[in-house]
């Protein structure tokens, strides 16, 4: 919600793209000019094809492959193939059934008009085409799957809907490598079987259905409410209300860890708070609270590594009062994080 301070995602780093798992094409379908086994010939539109000017919802038809956008059945991906030694080429191969792939299919194609044909988008409905699937040996497609295509050679690139960030990242370091290969040619302008033409209501409509949001229970829905009211404490104690009946319920337990720690700092000075904490490194409660002001800011590791220090100059009861308060800041941010267990190590080795 959008009342809430902050949100573990805030506190998390960026998700990575992870590596494609399924099979790597087979090195066969460098060699997929010519006639198909239908014995269409490339460029002739497949049995049953649309009139030229291609379908809407990104089917093929008797259109041009050469354009920046298409979509492509085996015959015309044949074409791409070979193009490929000009032109940098990504296919995404898709299904209108598979949850966010429209979205995606519609994001890749305005990244590469923005890129202006420095790559092809080729696109695949495999609800459509499901020789595609069979012709890169992919017995079923539970996610939207996007392969590089360069100089007759299919890459797979990475598997399911990718942030757009990352896959701008993605398609700058594919054409960085086809620039060292010499493959610096440009698509023609132009777009033939985009998802995103006048008519696509019926693969839009396939979608299946987004999952409902489940209502908060009312002592969620008070605890946020009392934070939009600034009323901390009866946040805290709606908090308390909701664990008292359901223990496990980690957005409650979660809300209430950041409202406490938003009680505590909202009100400090924190420039006051950091220059007592930069003049006295001994000075435990300056440094909790500084720790408090880096966590708020999202600068996790600092507040990890302030407290470790204080650790390390305090003893008996300062000592132990800043490991729970680390402890505590460990529970915030969720002992999952790997900062979380790199610091851990750190204060074991400061303890001890």
């Amino acid at each position: 919600m959008s009342s809430q301070p902050f949100s573990r995602a805030s506190l998390h780093g960026a998700v990575d793209l992870s590596g494609l798992k399924q099979q790597q094409v087979q090195a066969a379908m460098s060699g997929g000019q010519g006639t198909s086994a239908g014995g269409t010939a490339p460029g002739q539109a497949a049995p049953g094809a649309a009139a030229p000017g291609g379908q809407p919802g990104g089917q093929p038809g008797a259109h041009d492959p050469r354009s920046t956008v298409v979509a492509v059945d085996l015959d015309s991906f044949g074409e791409v193939l070979q193009d490929s030694a000009v032109v940098p080429a990504v296919l995404v191969l898709w299904s209108p059934q598979i949850p966010g792939a429209l979205e995606y299919v519609q994001m890749m194609e305005r990244l590469a008009i923005e890129f202006e044909g420095r790559f092809r988008l080729a696109t695949g409905n495999v609800a459509a085409q499901p020789e595609m699937l069979q012709a890169f040996q992919i017995p079923e497609l539970p996610e939207a799957m996007t392969i590089a295509v360069m100089m007759g050679q299919p890459m797979p690139l990475y598997a399911g809907v990718q942030p757009e960030e990352e896959v701008r990242a993605v398609m700058q370091n594919l054409l960085q490598a086809a620039a060292q290969n010499g493959v610096t040619g440009r698509a023609q302008p132009g777009v033939s079987g985009s998802v995103s033409d006048a008519g696509d209501e019926g693969a839009a409509s396939q979608q299946p259905e987004q999952p409902v949001e489940e209502p908060l229970s009312p002592h969620v829905q008070a605890a946020y409410d009392a934070i939009d009211a600034g009323d901390f404490a009866a946040a805290v104690a709606a908090f308390d209300a909701r664990l008292a009946e359901e223990p496990g319920d980690e957005e409650a337990r979660l809300g209430r860890q950041q409202v406490v720690l938003l009680e505590r700092a909202g009100s400090l000075d924190a420039n006051a708070v950091r220059q007592a904490a930069a003049s006295e490194p001994g000075n435990v409660e300056a440094q909790m609270q500084a720790a408090d002001l880096d966590l708020m800011g999202g600068h996790v590791e600092d507040a990890f590594a302030r407290l470790i220090d204080t650790v390390k100059v305090t003893t008996d009861e300062e000592r132990n009062a800043v490991r729970e308060r680390l402890l505590e800041l460990f529970e915030m941010v969720g002992s999952s994080d790997p900062r979380v267990r790199t610091a851990r190590s750190q204060l074991m080795s400061a303890l001890f």
